[in-house]
């Protein structure tokens, strides 16, 4: 009998825990099966707009968020403190080419007559006079590192020059071959050649435009899937190196444009965009607001637009691809008009848009290296190539007067004048001595030294042009790239 009451108590109490663990089990599934808060972001004016789920509906297993062709899925967590982040990797920053010395133990460039000259008087009230730092007690040196992995020469990925020649911009790649990658800028003076600035950002930089009558340059960040960044346009104070805002543009991340073939165009009141969003050229006020309503504009080209340039009048924006160039209204409330077109039919995208001689009529178009295409100069309905040599840089000259071509075949640089296409001046720049090893990365024309200055794929920047009563050339280095010796 008392075994018998002992049995039936221990079934009962087992009973009782059986109901209880299942009573918590039943519970944690409905409390799983619940809808999570979807994260909503606002879309801006013309951009791929966000699908809000009506009050009350129910959420599937998962919910999924669309920005632009990147759809972004997440399932709902019971307790967020027990989700795992995902790490994210660090850059590596190598500063061994960037030394900090007393300011008073630089040493200025010397001239004489028996070469060119290279510095000038700077101008009062110009850029590289509002952002130096006149009682800072240290200056920055900087040299470009050499890279061999992947590829040999120096990681510039980006040039700039203000717009009244006094300040060069360079961006340097930063981390290893395989990324994550960051960027360092550093801010030249031309009239002495001595860094003004040098700071890095973690965003991977690849164009950069200095926007005028301000100390602010814009740049476009690249995405980067592995440290969570998003493609967009940055803005950074040149006077500090800090960004002062962000604002993230729709990247069809199936997709990969080469950077060249994306455009940046500023002017005080608007930066433009094109040629990574289909026909989609974007044109954000300025400053930047990333709590404005409609944080950006957009309009549509023929094909996808990927050089930008604002006309001689500053009242229209030429947008120049493959197909045509087309003129726009630069005003945001007539949704910017197409004011004109042009048939061009090149057979390969623009990167460079060189106005000339004042008139939106005469400009110059340049392809991108890989191209390997001459460029072209059209005058009103005309098109003339510049038959015969490859790809390369067009430079206005001496207030646009001339035209200064500089090509990657064996470094030479044409002088042309614009009335005839002819070249009236020539040099080629592997023949001038000191000798330097190095593809032409990136060349502009100092009116202030009357020599073009070059930045060559290992790293050197040197001066080209004639001293005063001479007929030959003369090439001086203004510094040396980090290149091994051989």
């Amino acid at each position: 009998m008392t075994r018998s009451v002992s049995t039936a108590i221990v079934l009962t109490l087992g009973l009782a825990v059986s109901a209880a663990v299942f009573g918590t089990v039943f519970a944690q599934r409905n409390q799983n099966a619940s809808p999570a808060s979807p994260v909503i972001s606002a879309p801006a004016e013309s951009s791929p707009q966000v699908r809000q789920k009506p009050a009350g509906e129910q959420e599937k297993e998962r919910d999924s968020i669309r920005a632009g062709s990147l759809s972004i899925s997440a399932t709902p967590q019971t307790n967020p403190a027990t989700v795992k982040e995902d790490k994210i990797p660090e850059i590596e920053v190598d500063s061994s080419n960037v030394r900090t010395v007393p300011k008073d133990s630089v040493q200025p460039i010397r001239e004489s007559k028996r070469e060119l000259a290279v510095t000038s008087d700077l101008p009062a009230g110009s850029l590289a006079e509002k952002i130096t730092e006149t009682e800072a007690k240290t200056v920055s040196v900087w040299r470009p590192a050499f890279a061999s992995q992947g590829f040999r020469g120096a990681r510039l990925d980006a040039f700039a020059v203000s717009q009244d020649g006094t300040v060069l911009a360079i961006a340097e790649r930063t981390g290893t071959f395989n990324g994550p990658n960051g960027t360092r800028i550093i801010l030249f003076n031309t009239s002495n050649w001595q860094a003004i600035r040098v700071f890095t950002t973690e965003r991977m930089l690849k164009k950069i435009a200095f926007i005028p009558g301000g100390t602010t340059m814009a740049a476009v960040a690249f995405p980067q899937l592995s440290r969570k960044q998003e493609f967009g346009l940055a803005a950074f104070d040149l006077a500090t190196g800090e960004e002062q805002a962000f604002l993230q543009l729709p990247f069809p991340f199936n997709e990969a444009p080469y950077p060249e073939d994306i455009a940046l165009a500023v002017t005080p009141e608007y930066a433009f965009c094109s040629g990574f969003f289909k026909t989609t050229v974007f044109c954000i006020p300025l400053p930047i607001d990333t709590n404005a309503a409609v944080p950006y504009h957009t309009f549509e080209t023929v094909a996808p637009a990927s050089a930008l340039a604002v006309t001689p009048d500053g009242k229209s924006l030429a947008a120049a691809s493959l197909s045509a160039i087309e003129y726009f209204d630069i005003n945001p409330a007539a949704k910017f008009r197409r004011k004109s077109i042009t048939t061009l039919d090149l057979g390969w995208n623009p990167v460079d848009l060189h106005f000339l001689n004042g008139a939106q009529t005469e400009f110059i178009l340049c392809p991108a290296y890989r191209h390997d295409s001459p460029p072209i100069f059209i005058r009103s309905a005309s098109k003339d190539s510049l038959d015969g040599r490859s790809a390369g840089f067009a430079v206005p000259m001496e207030q646009g007067t001339q035209i200064g071509v500089a090509f990657k075949v064996k470094g030479r640089i044409d002088v042309v004048d614009p009335a005839t296409l002819e070249a009236v001046d020539s040099v080629i720049l592997e023949q001038l001595r000191p000798a330097t090893d190095g593809d032409t990365a990136f060349v502009f024309y100092l009116d202030s030294i009357h020599a073009f200055c070059v930045v060559d794929t290992n790293g050197n920047c040197f001066a080209a042009g004639r001293r005063p009563g001479e007929k030959r050339w003369s090439k001086r280095i203004i510094w040396n790239g980090g290149a091994a010796k051989k």
